[in-house]
């Protein structure tokens, strides 16, 4: 993955110049290249409950809430070769 990461800094620092360095460009291109969207709907005002709840329970983020209870929901089910890597930097990797 490293390699990737710095071939990425590379091509745009090396394309635009380190002075004009687009960092919402690159951040963009960075996810596109390392993440999977998923993009869901809930019932018009349940975003706000949702939203209360995850940050009553001390979390950052909704993604990492959802991440947490993905990561747990699969480590229930205890399936074996399931490889499921969750963040930035991979802490969430599960092994089943």
């Amino acid at each position: 993955m490293c390699a990737d990461f710095c071939a990425l800094v590379t091509k745009y620092k090396g394309a635009i110049g380190i002075k004009n360095f687009d960092k919402r460009k690159y951040d963009n291109e960075y996810a596109k290249h390392n993440y999977d969207r998923c993009i869901f709907n809930v019932p018009k005002g349940q975003k706000a409950v949702i939203e209360e709840h995850w940050r009553a329970k001390g979390y950052k983020s909704l993604n990492s809430y959802v991440n947490e209870l993905i990561r747990a929901d699969m480590a229930k089910e205890n399936t074996q070769g399931k490889t499921v890597n969750i963040g930035r930097d991979n802490k969430g990797t599960i092994n089943m």
